[in-house]
Order: structure tokens, then sequence, then C-alpha cells
């Protein structure tokens, strides 16, 4: 009887909206857990440098500034897209509304605007290709074209990939002179830094904190696909 009801009348709004709702959720969870290991990346991105800094390695300590770069821009766009996903979930609690008025769920423009954003950012854009495959059952939005879409507004364009790194690393050491002559002495290799006798990092130490970071780029490289 319900398959009869659903060949003639379509999908009931009440459980589609339940479906909806589910799958916003899901995917609530999901950006949750990557904007946690995003943070995590950068507290030991941090971390890194600083320990670099120490041993007068700058080569290391640009390296790192470079991974937490890309780091911090991947997740001020999952930011972005976490406080999308809320408005999304605010405009479909209004949609609930419709269903009591007139039965149905309607096409929702604000929706439709929220859905290009989020399909735009790359790293999510397989994360909520399923909450867009139940909004368009419901009828809520139209079928989305993903290759019509582009990322062009995401790209950086504010500052030269090594203003940016010298301006984190400048924040993090808080030495702004050291930054700007990092890549003279780099080049003669003098020394940065005084060193501390208790900064020296052991071996195995060393290991560790490259095995971590090589699996943090591994989760970073993973959102980015």
């Amino acid at each position: 009887m319900d398959f009869v009801k659903k060949a003639i009348w379509g999908p009931d709004p009440k459980e589609q909206y339940r479906k909806c709702q589910q799958q916003l959720r899901k995917n609530k969870r999901q950006m949750d857990r990557q904007i946690q290991d995003l943070n995590t990346v950068e507290k030991k991105s941090k971390s890194l440098i600083k320990q670099a800094a120490k041993k007068n390695d700058m080569k290391a300590a640009r390296f790192y500034a470079k991974e937490l770069r890309n780091t911090q821009k991947v997740n001020e766009r999952m930011h972005v897209s976490r406080a999308t996903l809320d408005s999304i979930e605010l405009k479909l609690n209004e949609q609930q509304q419709l269903i009591k008025l007139k039965g149905s769920l309607q096409k929702s423009t604000g929706i439709m605007q929220d859905m290009n954003q989020l399909v735009r950012v790359p790293q999510i854009s397989r994360t909520v290709q399923e909450l867009s495959k139940e909004l368009v059952k419901s009828g809520v939005i139209d079928e989305m074209v993903s290759d019509a879409l582009d990322s062009a507004e995401w790209e950086d364009e504010d500052l030269d990939e090594n203003e940016e790194i010298n301006d984190i690393l400048t924040e993090i050491l808080d030495s702004k002179d050291k930054v700007n002559n990092t890549e003279n002495n780099l080049d003669n290799n003098e020394p940065l830094f005084e060193p501390e006798d208790q900064t020296a990092v052991e071996a195995d130490d060393d290991d560790d904190d490259e095995d971590l970071i090589k699996n943090m780029r591994q989760r970073l490289t993973a959102l980015q696909q």
C-alpha cells in the first residue's frame, strides 16, 4: 500500500523531511570531526615550528609553517561551511511548518544558495552529496549540476605564499627581524637563535614528531580530495 501511495502521490513529506534532517545531522557530525582533526594539526604544527627554531633549523620551521598555512585555510573554509549547515537546518525547520499548512515541502531559494556554497568547497563536496540528493527528492531544491560549479571564489589572492609564511613565523616566534633575515641566514648557515641547553629534542622524539606530522599531512590531503 505504501508503495502504491508513493508511486501515485510521491514520497511522504514528513518522511522526506526526517530523512533530510538525519542526513544534515550526519554531515554536521562529520564536519565537527574534521574540524577537530584540523585543530590538532594546527596545534602540533605550531609546536614543531618552535622546536625547529630552537634548533636553528629554519628550513624545517618554514616547512611546518607552510603546512600550518594550508591547514588554517582549510580550517577556515570548514568553519564557514559548518555555519552554512546551521543555516540550512534553520531553513529546513521552517519547511516543517509548510508541511502542516500546505501538506508538502516547498522549494527554497535560500537552501539552494547555501547548497551551492557547500558544493563549491572541495573538502566537503563529497560529504554533502547525500544531503543534496535528499533535498532534491523532497522538492526543496532543484537538481544540482556540480560540473557547472567552480571553486574560484576560494582561491587565495590576499598575500603571496612567502609573505604569509613569514607572518606565521613572526606571530609564533615573536621575532620579526629574525624571520625577515631567514633566507640570508639559510644561505650562509648562520644560526637564527641562540641554542638553549634544555631545549634539545631527543632523536626518538624527532622520529615521533616526523611520524605524527606525516599522519596529519595525510589527513589534510584526504580532506582536500
